[in-house]
């Protein structure tokens, strides 16, 4: 046990100064949660000295947001498909009190679309064909390969519904990615999207471990002999729509959600997480979000559904709450997304950094009537404030930020619509506690950058069959060592600056990408950017910028190279300049959910330096 006199706690609060708690050693924290001390409580137990990530308990920061409940939770596709079944006094429902022809989901690519009855008909169905004909329970795993598809959230919710584990999987994967995610994850069923379907059956015939591939389609399509469609597994004559009885008492416990994230380091690693964290986590997200879009408003979210961000905070949530979902299962499509705006008026948008910058500088933006978005929220790579404020000001809406990782469920802090700050992914979510760590694991006060470690009901209960690489992100009394760099100002709104393993070290001072890249994007000519470290024989490391150039850049690189070089030199403080060098190129390679994969380019250069050695 600590054996010093007193534990500090800061406890964010909206519009006001940081507030410091002092507690005892013989007061538990579920002593001070009884005692009402700070605003958001989740439960936990007193720290042990000497845990990763609890070296020093000052400084812990607490979220401003109204408690949720410690539950129990009830297994998350019957939280989701709980309003399905009755009336909210707006929506048309039939004789068996559900709801009928409202929308649930449409598709801009295809034009498909699917009704809140429809979802829990074909749930019922494909639950019902995965527990009796494929005999999947608890203890099986379900692939899901596909773009996103109108009946994503059936077949998600419909494995939950058996127990079982589901495996969201990224549809641009090659053949040997998609076999390492079947073996690792032990999956016996494949369900996969005809456009994929052959990369789908190599892996299923290389794969120690598949057992059924079904075939899901768009409307019309047909399946190849020898294989079932989801489609035809949607009509099973003994479907069901309440969770298997095992689950119920071991929602805190029981694996649901099985996204495969690098975490902090190192190869994908399968992100085990149950019925509670995921509904935990929406109630948390609805806390602050629940105000900000009304009864029946639709969402816009181009997001993958592989992708936590997508499947959590925008397919899952929208089921819950009963709004419409309007995505995108092709290639994403700029000017498609601007037409599905000015046409279907949603009032909300789930997007990522890249998208708002071309919502910031593309000209055709003003080709179209935005005026019905009154919210966008940026996550899943950093945004910078010239970005975030170019296209509040363009559209007359708000942008505001959020920030998590697969491991939180995904959320961990974000802004509300009444209170924000730009530049920042928020403030805690309700429940969840946050600390910076420097390098010994010790605790740093407002405005100190380090480590961010979190705490809360969102978090993850370890990586799947890797217990080594679980305790060393994850204490035994729930803290996760996020791998961000970070810090928090006195009202506890947290900003995220960098990776831990992306950092720049010039002569033993720190470079954050992310912060050039943000700087860089604020030139007149800079479309798009990427930072990296080139190694250096005197100062260590040097920051090398690659860089795309607008279209209508009319100078030669030469003489974009000087000019770059000078004006971040006239920005920045000696250590931070381009000394790296600054390269011209076509594209900057990113992930899905729109983060910068500057792995990529430093195997690039690693190669390089390696022919001309």
């Amino acid at each position: 046990m600590f054996s010093s006199t007193c534990r500090k706690i800061v406890s964010s609060s909206r519009g006001a100064a940081v507030k410091r708690v002092l507690i005892h050693d013989n007061i538990t924290y579920q002593q001070l949660f009884s005692l009402q001390a700070i605003r958001s409580v989740s439960s936990t137990s007193i720290l042990h000295d000497g845990e990763l990530a609890e070296k020093c308990s000052l400084n812990i920061v607490t979220s401003p947001f109204p408690p949720i409940s410690h539950g129990p939770y009830d297994p998350l596709p019957e939280v989701v498909m709980q309003n399905w079944k009755k009336s909210s006094g707006r929506k048309k429902v039939d004789s068996d009190g559900y709801l009928s022809d409202e929308l649930a989901i449409y598709d801009g690519s295809t034009g498909m679309k699917r009704t809140f009855k429809e979802h829990y008909k074909n749930t019922k169905g494909i639950a019902g064909n995965l527990k009796y004909e494929l005999g999947v329970d608890e203890k099986a795993c379900v692939c899901l390969f596909a773009p996103n598809h109108v009946d994503y959230l059936p077949v998600t919710l419909a494995v939950g519904l058996c127990g079982a584990k589901l495996t969201p999987v990224n549809p641009l994967y090659k053949k040997q990615e998609l076999q390492v995610v079947l073996d690792r994850s032990r999956s016996s069923v494949l369900i996969a999207h005809t456009s994929i379907l052959d990369v789908a059956l190599e892996a299923a015939r290389d794969s120690t471990r598949v057992k059924h591939v079904i075939v899901m389609t768009d409307d019309g399509q047909v399946v190849p002999d020898g294989l079932d469609s989801l489609d035809s597994i949607k009509r099973h004559k003994e479907g069901f729509n309440k969770t298997e009885r095992y689950v119920h008492p071991e929602t805190k416990l029981h694996p649901y959600l099985l996204p495969y994230s690098s975490g902090t380091t190192g190869m994908p690693k399968g992100v085990c997480l149950t019925h509670a964290n995921l509904t935990a986590n929406l109630i948390q997200f609805d806390v602050v979000e629940g105000l900000s879009m009304g009864v029946g408003e639709a969402l816009l979210s181009p997001l993958p559904f592989f992708h936590i961000y997508g499947m959590v905070a925008s397919l899952l949530c929208c089921g819950w709450k009963g709004n419409p979902l309007l995505t995108m299962s092709g290639r994403f499509d700029f000017a498609l997304m601007l037409e599905m705006i000015q046409e279907y008026q949603p009032t909300t948008a789930h997007l990522v950094p890249p998208i708002l910058l071309a919502l910031a500088k593309h000209p055709i933006v003003d080709g179209y009537d935005m005026s019905c978005l009154r919210t966008i929220i940026s996550a899943a790579a950093p945004l910078g404030r010239d970005t975030e404020m170019a296209v509040q000001e363009r559209l007359g809406c708000l942008v505001k930020q959020a920030w998590g990782m697969s491991e939180l469920s995904p959320i961990g802090t974000i802004n509300s619509d009444f209170n924000k700050k730009t530049g920042s992914v928020g403030p805690l979510v309700s429940n969840t506690f946050g600390k910076i760590l420097d390098k010994d694991g010790k605790t740093l006060g407002p405005n100190e950058p380090g480590e961010l470690a979190i705490k809360g009901p969102q978090v993850m209960i370890g990586y799947l069959d890797d217990p080594q690489k679980t305790q060393e992100c994850l204490s035994s009394s729930g803290w996760l060592r996020t791998g961000d760099v970070a810090y928090y100002d006195e009202e506890g709104f947290f900003f995220i600056t960098d990776r831990i393993k992306e950092l720049i070290k010039v002569r033993g001072f720190q470079v954050a990408p992310a912060e050039l890249e943000e700087l860089l994007l604020g030139h007149e000519m800079v479309n798009d950017v990427a930072v990296i470290q080139i190694p250096d024989e005197e100062s260590g490391e040097l920051p090398r910028a690659y860089i795309v150039l607008k279209e209508d850049c009319e100078k030669s690189h030469d003489e974009m190279q000087k000019e770059i070089y000078g004006w971040v030199k006239d920005r920045v403080a000696p250590h931070k300049r381009l000394d790296g060098g600054i390269v011209f190129v076509e594209s900057i390679p990113k992930s899905a959910s729109g983060k910068i994969l500057r792995r990529i380019l430093r195997d690039e250069l690693a190669e390089q330096l390696k022919a001309n050695a």
